[in-house]
């Protein structure tokens, strides 16, 4: 027990000691503190496209990536659809979670509008 006050005495006296000298040092220390994050542009921004007022007559695409469940999902939103609009034609797709610019572009000429869906 002598031990630990006796080092707990010496630590203590030393305190000042050590003030005194980094005191006296000269060399002086900068620090630039940066943001982990960066400085990243945002994406640009697209305007969403413009809605679609009736669904009946038109043609509906229903895009899923294949996650499993997804069909009882859309098989549910299609068959409400067709309640609600009687006249609408639905054409399913099922492709990879990215589309790329030529498959958006195909799928946009071949019907009026899109649902797409991804998700856990």
């Amino acid at each position: 027990m002598n031990s630990y006050i006796r080092a707990l005495a010496v630590s203590l006296l030393m305190i000042p000691v050590l003030a005194i000298i980094g005191a006296t040092q000269t060399n002086a220390v900068t620090l630039e503190v940066m943001n982990p994050s960066g400085e990243i542009p945002p994406p640009p921004f697209h305007a969403p496209s413009s809605r679609i007022s009736n669904l009946d007559g038109k043609k509906v695409g229903i895009y899923w990536i294949g996650k499993a469940g997804g069909d009882n999902f859309w098989n549910g939103v299609e068959e409400l659809l067709n309640e609600r609009f009687p006249k609408v034609q639905t054409v399913r797709y099922e492709g990879p979670f990215d589309l790329g610019d030529a498959r958006a572009a195909e799928l946009a000429r071949e019907v009026d509008t899109m649902f797409y869906g991804v998700g856990d």
